[in-house]
């Protein structure tokens, strides 16, 4: 490997500086509820309230939008909800005969009480509204609860507003950060308690969710965006310098890595990626700027030393901007989510092309997937066994009951086991 651009080490050191007080608030809200929670709010966000959106609020901000971005949502939703009700067909509720007179069998229920939260700090994102909230409704969730950050005191953003008037979002509440994580985990009236919160956030929000897993469900812990992008002679840097762009200017954190088979496409991407930072507007550009410089450009000899690099690290979106992709793909076995080709730029992606762009960070891909409708899905067990099953299993049961020296287990189907 020839490192043309050095990767930086990880954020650890910088994100766990947020676990101390992220603890302090959560336990703040635990023991003091409501009042904790409008304290924090004011201190954070500069809001006071009322934090309850009524959803007639949310209708009037549909109208308010432009038409070209209604329409931009209607698209993103429409393929984003296709995509997501597909993946609902993948569960059956289903029984097998396990054994003569034994069957054992799945059915799914969804998740009944789920908070999605939709942040709302640098940028608005009304694109994590939409793929959080459709992947829960197509698996059936009842009550979809959604919390945003206020942006100071005009509230949550007119733009995520309306999209939650789009989706038709019942309970919308003006809260973010840690506090709000915890207002909804543990039930602070007026807020109902949930059983799971989705969604990404800032370094407050993912910390707060890890605290509070076990009391309430959580969909995965969320870090910096990543984009590790794979190319070859065929790849246009131009086009690379866009993608790597597009990640930096999530936040300063965002990581962007290119691997390249060829060093004069790498060479070309480094410079293509100058001149675009030149290009884009001046905070983008600082924010950009500040992520790219932690950021890596390494040349490698084969795809399969690009593939064994990229399985380490585990990216959020991985780009394979191949000749080839497909016959590559197989080497490729940990991402949240991949893009296959020079067309598939992973912005698609995170807007309008259907998948879901709540994905695992920080390399969780190697133990998890991003957001999908099987999230909210519960898979509950169950067993029947008829007298002859119950016969039939009674004696190698009791012999294993009895090796761990649970007799009552070995009574319970030793009685079964009697033949009539």
């Amino acid at each position: 490997m020839n490192y043309l651009k050095n990767v930086s080490p990880s954020n650890e050191p910088i994100l766990s500086a947020a676990r101390q007080s992220t603890a302090a608030i959560v336990q703040a809200v635990r023991q003091r509820g409501w009042s904790a929670v409008q304290e924090f709010s004011a201190r954070y966000d500069g809001f006071s309230g009322p934090f309850r959106i009524p959803r007639e609020r949310a209708v009037e901000a549909i109208s308010a939008m432009s038409p070209h971005v209604r329409t931009a949502l209607e698209t993103a939703v429409n393929n984003v909800r296709t995509f997501h009700r597909l993946q609902r067909d993948l569960f059956r509720n289903c029984t097998w005969e396990i054994a003569p007179g034994v069957s054992a069998g799945l059915r799914f229920l969804p998740v009944e009480n789920v908070a999605v939260y939709v942040p709302g700090g640098r940028y608005p994102l009304p694109s994590t509204a939409v793929m959080g909230i459709v992947a829960a409704q197509e698996a059936g969730v009842s009550r979809i609860a959604v919390l945003s950050p206020p942006r100071g005191p005009e509230g949550i953003h007119p733009v995520v507003l309306g999209t939650l008037g789009l989706l038709g979002i019942e309970e919308i509440w003006a809260l973010g950060g840690a506090q709000g994580v915890a207002a909804l985990a543990l039930g602070t009236s007026p807020v109902a308690k949930v059983d799971m919160i989705v969604g990404p956030g800032n370094v407050y929000v993912t910390e707060a969710k890890r605290l509070l897993f076990g009391e309430v469900g959580i969909d995965g812990l969320a870090g910096p965006s990543e984009v590790l992008v794979v190319a070859d002679e065929t790849a246009s840097p131009d086009l690379i310098a866009a993608d790597l762009l597009a990640q930096a200017e999530h936040d300063p954190l965002a990581r962007s890595i290119l691997l390249t088979l060829d060093e004069k496409t790498a060479l070309a991407s480094l410079a293509a990626t100058e001149r675009l930072l030149g290009e884009l507007p001046e905070e983008n550009a600082r924010i950009a700027r500040e992520s790219w410089s932690t950021g890596g450009v390494v040349a490698v000899c084969t795809l399969e030393e690009a593939a064994a690099f990229a399985n380490r690290l585990a990216p959020e979106h991985l780009e394979l901007a191949l000749a080839d992709p497909e016959s590559a793909l197989p080497l490729f076995t940990a991402y949240g989510a991949v893009f296959l080709g020079h067309f598939s730029a992973e912005a698609f992606g995170d807007y309008v092309a259907g998948t879901n762009h709540i994905l695992p960070t920080e390399g969780r891909a190697r133990f998890g997937g991003g957001l999908w409708t099987g999230t909210f899905l519960r898979p509950l067990q169950q067993l029947r066994l008829s007298r002859e099953g119950a016969e039939a299993l009674a004696e190698a049961g009791n012999a294993l009951a009895t090796a761990e020296g649970l007799a009552a287990h070995a009574l319970a189907m030793t009685k079964r086991g009697i033949p009539s």
